[in-house]
C-alpha cells in the first residue's frame, strides 16, 4: 500500500485488526488514532480517508467548509472539541416555539442566552429544565437536533 493510501482497497479495511487499524491510521493521518476509537469507528474513518485520497482530496471548498465548522465550534466552546451536533447555533433573535403541557411558550435567543417568559436562561436545556421540571437536552427538547423529540 502507498503512503497516500491511493492503492489500497477500502474492503480490505474490514478484515484488519485493532492493531493493524491503529497502523494504518498511524500510516495515513501521521498521528496516533483518539485512544477512544473503536476498531468499528476507526474502519469507517480510514475507509472515508482512502476514500478521498483515491478520489484525487478533498476540494478547496470542502475544506473551508470543514475549517468554517471546527473554527466556529471552537471559539464558541472556549476551544474544547464538541460533538458534530452542536454545530447548530440559532442566530440571536431567533423565535423558537415549543407546544408542552397544552401551552403553546415561546423562547427568544438574546446575545448571551436563551429568554422564556420575561426570564434570561444560560442555554436551551435551562429552559426545558425550568419547563419540565427535569434535565433534558435543550436542542433535542425544542427540535432543533435529529433524534426523537421529547
Amino acid at each position: 500500500m502507498s503512503a497516500a493510501g491511493d492503492q489500497f482497497d477500502v474492503s480490505q479495511i474490514e478484515q484488519l485488526e485493532a492493531a493493524e487499524l491503529r497502523s494504518l491510521w498511524k500510516q495515513l493521518k501521521g498521528i496516533h488514532p483518539p485512544k477512544t476509537f473503536t476498531a468499528r469507528l476507526m474502519r469507517v474513518a480510514l475507509a472515508w480517508e482512502v476514500q478521498v485520497r483515491q478520489s484525487g482530496g478533498e476540494s478547496a471548498k470542502v475544506r473551508r467548509g470543514w475549517l468554517k465548522v471546527t473554527g466556529d465550534r471552537s471559539k464558541r466552546s472556549g476551544g474544547r472539541r464538541l460533538g458534530i451536533t452542536a454545530v447548530f447555533d440559532p442566530a440571536e433573535g431567533t423565535r423558537i416555539l415549543k407546544k408542552w403541557g397544552g401551552t403553546t411558550h415561546e423562547v427568544f435567543v438574546t446575545g448571551n442566552g436563551v429568554m422564556w417568559i420575561g426570564e434570561s436562561y444560560s442555554s436551551l436545556s435551562a429552559v426545558a429544565r425550568a419547563m419540565t421540571g427535569t434535565n433534558r437536552n435543550g436542542p433535542k427538547f425544542f427540535g432543533l437536533r435529529d433524534g426523537i423529540k421529547s
